[in-house]
């Protein structure tokens, strides 16, 4: 089983199956929030407005992030759907949270 691990000042805080099927309306979802990305995403309070693969992971993984510090059950898991769909490299998040500026760091599995 792959799994995907969240983790907020080195403590994992998160971890789930990352080899999920999805159903269509699940993938429709995923589809429109690509769409929404596409129109521009904030990350520290820069406006991208061509956001790479790598920003909307990141993108993502500071909303799963703000979820899980808020227990916001929907979110946390259409935040981890993304992921484990769109971004199926990736095996950790790694969260620095210093108050106001949480940075992020993506792991990807070596093939």
């Amino acid at each position: 089983m792959k799994k995907l691990t969240v983790f907020i000042n080195d403590q994992i805080v998160y971890e789930n199956d990352q080899e999920i099927t999805f159903e269509d309306r699940q993938l429709a979802f995923l589809d429109k929030m690509d769409s929404d990305m596409e129109r521009g995403i904030k990350i520290e309070g820069e406006l991208i407005t061509n956001p790479g693969s790598k920003q909307r992971a990141t993108f993502i993984a500071l909303n799963l992030i703000k979820a899980l510090q808020h227990d916001g059950q929907a979110k946390i898991a259409v935040s981890f759907a993304n992921l484990a769909n769109r971004h199926p490299a990736l095996i950790e998040v790694h969260a620095n949270d210093h108050g106001s500026n949480v940075k992020i760091e993506l792991v990807e599995e070596h093939l």
